[in-house]
């Protein structure tokens, strides 16, 4: 009896050694595939038709590259993203398991205090301590079971795919620190990470910078959807070289519906919100919207469709309409999908736009555009985005006091030459499609390795 309890005792002893081992150090050659895993993580799942674009071509794409490849959607709300994406897995984004956003206990709202940022930080290091623990096979400490199961399906995935968009950044901060700890969480369980068509950066401050150093240098790939801004600023964390490069936005060649909704021959499509902005800031905005719009119906025959991107985005349009009524004008009223958007935009004659998306969905439908930004957030993923298709002159700061003789100059400048403009944004097509050939052959290599 005694020799078994000592027996007993020396294994025990033994066994918690090895999960010691385990948990200090985690080498390469530890790391099992069970399952052949994809999951997709993104800043859509909101109703923003531009994010399920491009959630919609990433899902397709990697079902299509991968087909023995389980491939699950991560989003904040998985039964409008099961309706809006029906052929795909979902569960919930890491924002709900971890931070219970949409709950009463919130802690992903960082508008509301100061001291919901600081208990977001240390939640966030008590999940990597558990984390650790999970990587040892031990008992986690403290954490409910929706938390460790989100921890050992990421430890047992392939790889972790973030799905393109303008979330990785400074003025975005709740998702900001949130793909930083899921970076960090997949170095530990040595789950390859990497990034697709992301606009990255505006890091705001230097803890923003140094804690996306410390969360991003483990990635082994990141692709941004900008030639210049995105690129510039990883580099100031020291994040550069062969590993970090641009290609096109994921939703470039997203499907469009093939049935014509908008019956007039001549229209110009144009978007513009409120995003940011307080009372006094709306009035003058809207003032300048209705300068352009009296612009471009003086000058053309075209009449005006405002394209919503998002359900808030129409209440700037009926305030505009009710204030500046025109019988040349309208709003285009649909179920925000973004194939019934994209198609509305590739019949128009021209794009005006402030959101992003409406320029990629342009640039695919060889369509000019002409950019309306007024922040430095706008500016970077809207000057960005054009010049990858060697249109960045087409982009206007709103804020400036010449804005509406630059936008007099690029409108009749793309109206005497929409062909040549088009051939423009054709061959560049081809340039970023190759780039996001390369970057696919790479995330071949890292799966296989």
């Amino acid at each position: 009896m005694i020799k078994d309890t000592k027996e007993y005792i020396q294994s025990c002893a033994v066994g918690f050694r090895k999960s010691l081992r385990k948990f200090f150090k985690y080498k390469n050659k530890d790391r099992k595939y069970t399952t052949k895993k994809i999951l997709v993580g993104g800043g859509y799942g909101y109703g923003n038709v531009g994010d399920e674009a491009q959630c919609s071509a990433t899902l397709k794409l990697l079902s299509e590259r991968y087909p023995d490849y389980q491939i699950v959607n991560l989003t904040p709300n998985v039964e409008y993203s099961k309706k809006q994406h029906p052929l795909y897995n979902h569960d919930f984004a890491s924002r709900v398991l971890l931070f219970n956003q949409g709950r009463e206990s919130n802690g992903y709202d960082f508008k509301r205090t100061l001291l919901v940022r600081i208990v977001f930080l240390l939640k966030s290091f008590h999940i990597l301590f558990n984390a650790l623990l999970v990587r040892a096979d031990l008992p986690t400490f403290f954490i409910n079971a929706r938390v460790a199961k989100f921890l050992y399906e990421l430890k047992e995935a392939s790889l972790f795919y973030f799905c393109g968009g303008g979330y990785l950044t400074g003025s975005t901060l709740s998702r900001f620190w949130d793909g930083i700890l899921i970076c960090r969480l997949a170095h530990l369980f040595k789950t390859p990470v990497v990034m697709s068509g992301q606009t990255i950066g505006i890091w705001e401050n230097n803890f923003n910078k140094a804690y996306a150093r410390w969360g991003f240098k483990h990635v082994q790939l990141i692709s941004v959807r900008d030639e210049e801004f995105s690129l510039k600023d990883l580099k100031e964390i020291n994040l550069f070289g062969e590993r970090y490069f641009a290609t096109h936005d994921d939703a470039l060649h997203c499907e469009k519906t093939q049935k014509q909704l908008i019956d007039k021959k001549d229209y110009v499509t144009l978007n513009f919100h409120y995003w940011g902005m307080k009372g006094r800031e709306k009035r003058i905005y809207l003032a300048k919207i209705n300068k352009i719009v009296n612009l471009i119906l003086e000058k053309t025959e075209a009449d005006i469709v405002f394209i919503p991107m998002f359900s808030a985005d129409k209440d700037s349009f009926d305030e505009y309409i009710k204030k500046y009524p025109n019988t040349r004008v309208q709003c285009f009223e649909y179920n925000y999908d973004f194939r019934e958007i994209r198609r509305v935009i590739a019949d128009s004659k021209m794009c005006i736009t402030m959101k992003h998306h409406p320029i990629i969905f342009a640039m695919g439908e060889l369509v000019p555009v002409i950019s309306l930004a007024f922040s430095k957030y706008y500016m970077h993923k809207n000057l960005g985005a054009l010049a990858q298709y060697g249109q960045e002159e087409y982009c206007i700061d709103l804020e400036s006091e010449n804005y509406l003789q630059d936008f007099i100059i690029l409108f009749d400048k793309i109206i005497n030459n929409s062909q040549e403009i088009k051939e423009i944004i054709e061959k560049n097509i081809k340039i970023l499609d190759e780039r996001k050939d390369k970057f696919l052959k790479m995330v071949d290599e890292i799966i296989v390795g």
